[in-house]
């Protein structure tokens, strides 16, 4: 190569993911190979069959780990190559096409490999491969050059990976003829970046991690404690009893994924994508979060945090999250767009990304305190609303819930009943107070010897016909039985526990008097929020539509939701959704919101149920438009449990999707076999299982199910229409 010029950095080598690969010096037989179990070397061409044969696994997108048949990772130990035996930054390599001319002539498949945690070079110098650090200005091209030679795949050993335990036909990948609409059904209600919620302190493990799946489903001990003694939400939902759980994850699962976990993973991405199999075409994800949550969480897992408790932070970095997830699924498809998981803004896109048969996601955002507007906050006026509903636009968020959980500056929110209902009264106590942060309560300039101000849900019984909240617990039994949990539990947690429960028993729950206890409701009457749509609700309602925005109804206490309504009437805004399916069951609302135009979920319950409620919505819907699909509303990973099946169906594998293209087997991740007639929808990938269910109960429910996404599409194109009208 004496006579080549300057060798420059090409283009990111996507293309090599997924692949089996020995490393060699171009226009060469001399390879890379193990020596021993800490290092490699450079093999003599009679040693070549010797050589690592190694499967390129992407961390991200241009990003590599290389293992060998062993299992081994080639790493970058300062300026020495190493076996590495666990996936950190030191096994990363930053892999690009290297441009050579020799004679005037293009050199091809020549490549260069940097170490991403020292951007040194792997080259050829004295019959060597050794680690240059940079600068490299001074390199010659053919030490920089390397050749990657494909090999059998049976030659590899594959990086761990959840199977998707699907049979794909070769159709699968052929763009959909959408001459009578899209085909697929709708998740109107989902919460991928729970992970990053909470300041990252509330939920164990990832749906993607650079490093694959042995850190993302790891063992959550870190987080919930070595027995999940530490894991407060857990215990206070259905899968939890407040004394602890299994923690260990990936091979074996032996708690979780389960289909009520509040605090792990169940969507992992392999998990999505087997959904994705099944039909799944538009997906919802909404950001979501509370800052009293938040603050406690982290300061109990100092650690574990990541970012502040502000609205602005929490959103910002799920919304960065689920772009993340995107890259990454692009890395392992092959590079920019290749993936089947797509982010977009506009109606226009979602049916172009749909058409070509892959997953559009709808960004959302669910968020007790939007914009941080509390009602003791004095700057959600609308210069304000204006400015932080435009930063929420240029992040890509099109789906809002004005209210979530708590009542604040714009409207009030619907109660909810039982001990997990008493946790998001409580909170909504201190949504609405003076306190910016729990630990402004043992600040003497601040909160310590002051009242906090703010107050819980203002009930009353219910007008005629309307549902409401049954159960509502009293305050001041709940404080006196059911917190000495949360306390007890914060106390076994290292360094900060016994701080941390001095501050809930001493100074918060003094400051909490005086107890409502709700005895009007006792024996299961009925409680409404007396709370309506404020001003400024309003004024957000009309530029939601102005900027064709889908406004999501549920959370809203009946008051403020019959003034919605008539918002949206006033306006004649179609775009709106309730992806609960929260409306009070009243015939008369769903016919004002049919009507519009608006959206109604199935919830995602056992598939009789579901099927019943597709029929009675498609129908009611179909009075006033033709395309009455009917989606679902999972809230997979949001504080929800998932269905179960029916007792009297079992499902036989393998099983055909409903466009024919997918055979499923038996389900399972590692070491662990998930039985859907037993379990559910324990993770995400189950819908594959609930959807062949609800085809075997109804077949022309599942019709229904398959044109929700269009019916979605039609929806947010009639949106943006009127949008531009008003």
């Amino acid at each position: 190569m004496s006579a080549c010029q300057p060798a420059q950095d090409g283009p990111p080598a996507y293309e090599l993911a997924q692949g089996c690969y020995a490393i060699q010096k171009p226009l060469s037989e001399q390879r890379l190979g193990a020596t021993g179990r800490s290092g490699y070397r450079l093999l003599a061409e009679a040693e070549r069959e010797q050589a690592s044969a190694f499967f390129l696994k992407p961390t991200g997108l241009g990003r590599f780990l290389l293992s060998d048949a062993e299992g081994a990772l080639l790493g970058a130990d300062q300026l020495n190559l190493r076996r590495l035996w666990h996936a950190d930054a030191k096994a990363e390599w930053i892999i690009r096409k290297l441009e050579i001319v020799h004679d005037g002539q293009a050199v091809n498949g020549a490549y260069t490999m940097i170490a991403a945690s020292n951007e040194a070079r792997l080259l050829m110098r004295d019959g060597s491969f050794v680690l240059q650090a940079p600068p490299i200005a001074s390199l010659k091209p053919e030490e920089t050059a390397l050749e990657f030679v494909a090999l059998e795949p049976s030659a590899c050993r594959a990086f761990p990976e959840a199977d998707l335990n699907a049979e794909v036909s070769p159709e699968f990948d052929q763009p959909q003829d959408t001459a009578n609409g899209v085909f697929g059904f709708v998740d109107y209600h989902t919460h991928l970046a729970f992970p990053k919620a909470l300041g990252a302190a509330a939920m164990s493990g990832h749906i993607f991690h650079p490093y694959g799946i042995t850190e993302a489903l790891g063992e959550c001990s870190q987080l919930h404690g070595k027995n999940g003694e530490w894991d407060l939400l857990e215990g206070q939902t259905s899968s939890g009893n407040g004394s602890g759980h299994a923690v260990q994850g990936y091979p074996d699962f032996p708690y979780w994924p389960n289909r009520t976990t509040t605090t792990h993973i169940q969507a992992y991405y392999r998990w999505i994508e087997r959904a994705y199999l099944a039909g799944l075409r538009l997906m919802v994800t909404n950001t979501t979060g509370n800052p009293t949550f938040c603050q406690l969480l982290q300061i109990l897992h100092p650690k574990a945090a990541e970012g502040d408790c502000r609205s602005d932070a929490e959103v910002g970095q799920q919304v960065r999250y689920i772009h993340e997830l995107q890259n990454y699924i692009d890395a392992q498809e092959g590079g920019p767009g290749q993936g089947w998981f797509r982010v977009v803004n506009s109606s226009r896109e979602a049916r172009e990304v749909i058409a070509n048969n892959k997953l559009a996601v709808v960004l959302g955002s669910e968020y007790g305190t939007l914009f941080d507007c509390t009602e003791s906050s004095g700057q959600c006026d609308e210069a304000y609303v204006d400015r932080k509903l435009d930063e929420l636009y240029q992040m890509g968020v099109r789906s809002v819930f004005p209210i979530h959980r708590f009542d604040n500056a714009f409207g009030g929110t619907k109660p909810a009943g039982g001990t997990s209902g008493a946790w998001m009264h409580l909170t909504s106590k201190l949504s609405t107070s003076q306190v910016e942060h729990l630990g402004d309560l043992l600040n003497p300039a601040k909160l310590l010897f002051k009242p906090i101000g703010g107050h819980y849900w203002e009930l009353e019984k219910c007008p005629e016909g309307v549902h409401g909240t049954q159960g509502v617990l009293s305050m001041k039994k709940f404080i006196e039985e059911d917190f000495s949990f949360l306390i007890d539990t914060v106390k076994k947690v290292p360094v900060i526990g016994e701080f941390a429960a001095k501050l809930l028993g001493w100074v918060f729950i003094d400051k909490l008097k005086p107890l409502p206890e709700y005895s009007e409701f006792a024996g299961g009457v009925p409680a409404c929020n007396k709370r309506p749509l404020q001003n400024i609700g309003r004024y957000l309602i009309q530029r939601l539509a102005e900027k064709g925005m889908i406004l999501e109804i549920d959370h809203m206490a009946y008051p403020t939701l019959l003034d919605t309504l008539a918002t949206l009437e006033e306006l004649n805004y179609p775009g709106f959704v309730s992806s609960h399916g929260w409306i009070e069951n009243r015939p008369d609302i769903r016919e004002r919101m049919f009507r519009l135009g608006g959206l109604m979920a199935s919830s995602n319950g056992r598939p009789r149920d579901a099927a019943q409620a597709i029929h009675q919505y498609s129908r009611e819907r179909g009075v006033f438009f033709p395309q009455s699909g009917v989606g679902i509303g999972s809230d997979i990973q949001g504080v929800s449990s998932q269905a179960m099946g029916e007792d009297d169906i079992t499902i036989t594998y393998p099983f055909t999707s409903v466009d024919g293209k997918v055979q499923f087997l038996q389900p399972q991740t590692g070491n662990r076999i998930f039985h859907y007639d037993r379990e559910g929808v324990a993770h995400y990938g189950l819908l594959a299982e609930w959807v062949e269910e609800l085809r075997q109960v109804d077949a022309q429910a599942v019709h229904s199910l398959m044109q929700s996404a269009e019916a979605y599409l039609q929806m947010w194109e009639a949106a943006e229409e009127r949008a531009a009208a008003l």
